[in-house]
């Protein structure tokens, strides 16, 4: 049976990468590999009864160009003492046989920033040591001859690596990310009954539409542009409700108030009952700079919710006529405002948010995690 190696920094950080890496080595040993995670930190989330062998590197360095080149390093020395037949990267290493750019490609990220970025900005990327590292790693992994299959999360994703490396398009599989569909029944089913309460719960207004904004970097989640739209709104009445943190919450709540929107939008900050939120909302909003794939995105269709995004999330390729609308330009405001007043024309009722949850059942997380494991044991 073959012996896989995966490779992840800081897993026990348990975001949302982190949690998938778990259960991407959970689905091999169930195939009966052979599995074992290079990692960083505390390896007390792995269930020591489960048969994942991890082995965690303790940095000794704190600058995070330091930190890329030392668990790059620790990959490197732990497989030519332990091969592996696998060797299965979610992180930036140089040497793979199986990459999930989760992450997308960093050129393309650096590109996208670029276009919202002031000049002395922009200049530094190209002078930064850490951009430098992490392009010379993924030129160098994205374009290595012992790599088997490439997986991104989007076709946006894939066509940027096209674009900036090269690689063979057959060497690249996209396999969007998996909803947890069924997991979130029970919460789509108690939404339709328990929005007054939990709205009330939250200080939220009734009887209006409910927008739902949820990202930790304000600026590459495009909430400045999003807000600038939303004051454009005149006819109709509706309540914006913002989940995350960012260093310049304050300059993001004073625009609101410039901008005429305090009564309409409320700052929550970082949460941990999500949940209540995706069940009160009619419409999530992710008008994103850049990304591969924004995880809400599906998550809120498979709460029945109408989704609002810029072309520039991976994930909005998920989305149908019948689900969402694409923001064409995001940073004309009427452009966003277009996408804004066509989704106040669809409040979630049960009929239309039943097709909107099941229009992604396909993608039940299970489904797609298979669909990954299968086809690297399959051309292993």
């Amino acid at each position: 049976m073959a012996s896989i190696t995966l490779l992840k920094s800081g897993i026990s950080h348990l975001g949302g990468l982190e949690k998938y890496t778990l259960r991407l080595a959970g689905a091999f040993a169930k195939k009966g590999c052979y599995v074992t995670l290079l990692t960083t930190g505390d390896i007390k989330v792995i269930d020591p009864s489960s048969s994942i062998k991890a082995i965690s590197h303790t940095y000794e360095h704190k600058l995070s160009v330091l930190k890329v080149r030392e668990f790059d390093k620790f990959c490197r020395s732990s497989l030519k003492q332990n091969p592996s037949s696998i060797i299965f990267g979610l992180d930036r290493n140089r040497h793979q046989t199986h990459i999930r750019a989760g992450n997308g490609a960093h050129a393309a990220y650096l590109f996208h920033r670029k276009r919202s970025e002031g000049f002395f900005k922009k200049a530094s990327f190209s002078l930064n040591p850490l951009h430098k590292l992490l392009l010379s790693i993924e030129k160098e992994s994205f374009e290595s001859p012992e790599l088997r299959t490439l997986f991104t999360n989007s076709h946006m994703v894939k066509n940027e690596i096209l674009s900036y490396y090269d690689v063979a398009p057959s060497k690249i599989e996209v396999i969007h990310n998996g909803a947890p569909w069924q997991e979130m029944q029970r919460a789509f089913d108690d939404s339709f009954t328990n929005k007054i309460r939990l709205g009330k719960e939250l200080g939220l207004p009734k009887d209006v539409f409910h927008f739902l904004f949820i990202g930790h970097n304000f600026e590459r989640k495009g909430l400045g542009e999003l807000l600038q739209a939303l004051s454009l709104i005149k006819e109709k009445d509706f309540h914006l409700s913002v989940i995350g943190s960012d260093k310049n919450s304050l300059q993001y709540l004073e625009k609101a108030a410039d901008l005429g929107l305090s009564s309409r939008v409320t700052f929550f900050g970082q949460r941990k009952d999500v949940l209540k939120f995706y069940q009160i909302a009619d419409c999530l909003l992710i008008p994103s700079h850049y990304d591969p794939f924004a995880n809400v995105t599906i998550e809120a269709l498979a709460m029945g919710l109408t989704v609002v995004s810029s072309k520039y999330n991976g994930a909005s390729e998920i989305i149908t006529k019948g689900s969402g609308h694409i923001i064409d330009e995001l940073f004309d405001p009427f452009s966003v405002l277009n996408c804004l007043e066509k989704a106040l024309k669809t409040p979630k009722e049960f009929l239309s948010a039943g097709l909107i949850r099941e229009g992604i059942k396909h993608l039940d997380f299970p489904h797609q995690l298979t669909k990954m494991v299968d086809r690297t044991l399959e051309i292993a």
